[in-house]
């Protein structure tokens, strides 16, 4: 067994720990696969004479069977056919260890002409000159390598498209991401740009239009060249790892590298690696990439599937993951709990910009209870939030995590209606939310919003401009404890009420957050936005604040105070402070450099401290440790570090790998 041992960042907040059920696994069978030299007719899977493709070991594979995939490219979708029976007896899919394993979900495209047949003046405005020096090609596709899939001929939003509010997205962004194909046209390993008409090809190199029957590409190549010389690669498969059937348990899959899946907009959720219903699985040291939508699925898939008294959903380990370019969403799972997601680096989610499917977030989970999230790295989003919790989530942590460069149709962190009990977030840094705005939607007077139960899928968070760090959406009971939360155009914390929302009717009131020793830093709208006075804030301190940077919306008017006010009307914050420095990253090489700059607040009388002297407050009786996991004993400083330098660069990296 695998020594457990007490880890003071692993406590959630009712007070137990993360139930960590990973042991060592016993293999009794193994088997060997080679793409270069193996062969699934005359191989018996063992090292002299190993199978060819994944598919032939994962046929065969038991509980207590390791299936090693030695070094290669792997063009199939590995469907395991059984899985394991118990934390010792898994079925395992892992690299050799002599090479990178590669499973794309693409085939190699060969056979190019001119393409002629279409006009690039139809529908387009740019100037003739340019149109006639675009060089197009055209692809036919082989219908016999899609066996039954042709994400060509499939629209990215399929099945449920109850979520899509057309008129509003119509006005707003645009319709054509949920019905563009889901098939994709790849040269030298990258993707191009797939548009909506022929003729907008004349408009930009690098990319690829697509002929009603789905069996027909035309492209244009990022050079305004030819393919000849070039490695073109065409989508054929949905995902890249998954199950025969659903329900499968017991699943490790280990250090293999997963591109290209061609699969649809949620719902359902159907990932690149999919753990298609099943539980307890290790999903660890994978690299997914370049997947159309999803990258990961570890839910129950769809909200249409019948619901399965005592069915478990989650109980997985995601360690040491690298998520990049996934065009809706990193990780996704519907009803995931008693889950483990650490050391994981998530980057470029969201360029599709499907935002108004609302399934859109680095990490999305729905219903999640009993989960720990720690030391990831959430970067780089587009139109999705970074870390969201949908509905009746409690007793989650959310601690030592890096979130960087987001564009957030609602935050960083959105908790939404929320409110079976509390979800702890501490030790993070949040930095660089941008502003996120919907120029044409009417701006409320308040500045708030206020859902009715039958207009909840409203894009709410479009009537004011948001770029908020954290936000909550009718969440009670969060607790928000040494974070620092900086460079936002938004809120550094914003929450809003919902009326109704969910079954029962009772809507959430966005009351009891318990915000305690955070450091606020540049929040241009503000620090703090709630819709009441019924929430709890101490020790947190502020700087280069604009005035007026905590808001109570109601009773209207709104009330915008500063330190003094909030301190003396509120008796909020009485041991917080201002702060007076200057915090930098680096984002390549992760590091941060914090400057004291000790100057006096412009609109407030009492002397500012630099970032090393602000005092130090009482703990939490709930966080025990910084940013990187360390102990810290009695009084603490504010926000996640203990520094007692005035100047002083780190690294923010706070993944073990």
């Amino acid at each position: 067994m695998m020594e457990k041992r007490y880890d003071p960042t692993a406590v959630l907040p009712y007070g137990d720990s993360f139930d960590f059920w990973e042991t060592e696994q016993s293999y009794d069978r193994e088997f060997h696969v080679c793409a270069a030299r193996g062969n699934d007719e005359t191989g018996n899977g063992t090292e002299e004479a190993p199978f060819r493709t994944i598919n032939r070991a994962a046929a065969i594979a038991t509980a207590g069977t390791r299936v090693l995939i030695h070094t290669g490219e792997y063009r199939e979708c590995v469907r395991a056919g059984c899985g394991g029976e118990s934390p010792e007896r898994m079925v395992s899919y892992e690299a050799a260890g002599d090479g990178e394993v590669v499973i794309k979900a693409t085939e190699v495209a060969t056979g190019f002409s001119r393409s002629t047949d279409f006009n690039l003046r139809f529908r387009s405005h740019d100037d003739n000159e340019e149109k006639e020096e675009s060089v197009i090609w055209k692809h036919e596709l082989d219908g016999d390598m899609f066996h039954g899939y042709n994400p060509f001929a499939l629209i990215n939003a399929l099945h449920d498209k109850s979520w899509l509010h057309y008129s509003r997205t119509e006005k707003e962004s645009n319709l054509a991401p949920f019905f563009l194909r889901r098939g994709a046209v790849y040269v030298d390993g990258k993707p191009l740009k797939q548009v909506e008409l022929y003729s907008h090809m004349a408009r930009e190199a690098g990319t690829y239009w697509v002929e009603e029957d789905g069996l027909k590409v035309h492209f244009r190549m990022p050079d305004n060249g030819s393919p000849e010389g070039h490695l073109i690669e065409v989508s054929c498969r949905e995902q890249c790892f998954t199950t025969t059937k659903p329900f499968q348990n017991y699943i490790k899959v280990k250090g293999l590298t997963l591109t290209q899946a061609a699969n649809g907009a949620p719902d359902p959720q159907m990932g690149s690696l999919s753990c298609n219903r099943g539980h307890h699985w290790i999903i660890e040291d994978n690299i997914v990439k370049y997947s159309n939508t999803v990258g990961m699925d570890v839910g129950s898939v769809s909200w249409a599937f019948k619901h399965i008294p005592d069915q478990k959903i989650g109980y997985h380990v995601i360690r040491r993951n690298q998520i990049y370019d996934s065009g809706v969403g990193g990780i996704l799972g519907l009803g995931t709990s008693y889950t483990l997601v650490e050391d994981n680096l998530i980057a470029r989610t969201g360029w599709q910009r499907m935002e108004y499917g609302w399934e859109s977030g680095v990490l999305k989970f729905h219903n999640c209870v009993n989960s720990l999230f720690r030391r990831n790295i959430f970067r780089e989003a587009y139109g999705c939030d970074g870390l969201w919790f949908d509905c009746s989530s409690a007793n989650d942590r959310v601690t030592q995590n890096l979130f960087l460069n987001m564009l957030c149709p609602h935050g960083m962190i959105l908790m939404e209606c929320n409110r079976i009990g509390e979800v702890l977030i501490d030790n993070n840094i949040l930095w660089n939310a941008k502003l996120y705005y919907d120029y044409n939607a009417p701006v409320k007077s308040n500045g708030t919003i206020n859902i009715d139960s039958s207009e909840w899928n409203e894009p709410f968070a479009m009537h004011v401009p948001v770029g908020d760090a954290i936000y909550g959406l009718g969440t009670d009971d969060l607790h928000i404890v040494n974070n620092l939360i900086c460079n936002t155009d938004g809120y550094g914390y914003a929450q809003d009420i919902v009326r109704g929302r969910m079954s029962g009717g009772r809507g959430g009131t966005s009351r009891d957050s318990l915000v305690v020793n955070n450091v606020f830093y540049d929040n241009r709208s503000g620090a703090i936005r709630l819709p009441n006075h019924d929430n709890s804030f101490e020790g947190n301190f502020y700087s280069k604040m604009p005035q007026g940077f905590l808001v109570l919306s109601y009773p209207a008017p709104s009330a915008q105070l500063d330190l003094k006010a909030w301190q003396k009307y509120e008796n909020m914050d009485t041991n917080g402070g201002y702060a007076a420095f200057k915090v930098t990253i680096d984002d390549e090489a992760l590091t941060m450099n914090l400057h004291t700059d000790k100057k006096r607040c412009t609109w407030d009388d009492r002397e500012t401290v630099g970032y090393s002297s602000m005092k130090k407050v009482a703990p939490d009786a709930k966080v025990t440790t910084d940013y990187w996991g360390n102990v810290i004993e009695g009084d603490r400083m504010p926000g996640p570090f203990e520094i007692s330098e005035d100047d002083i660069s780190f690294s923010i990296d706070p993944r073990k790998v």
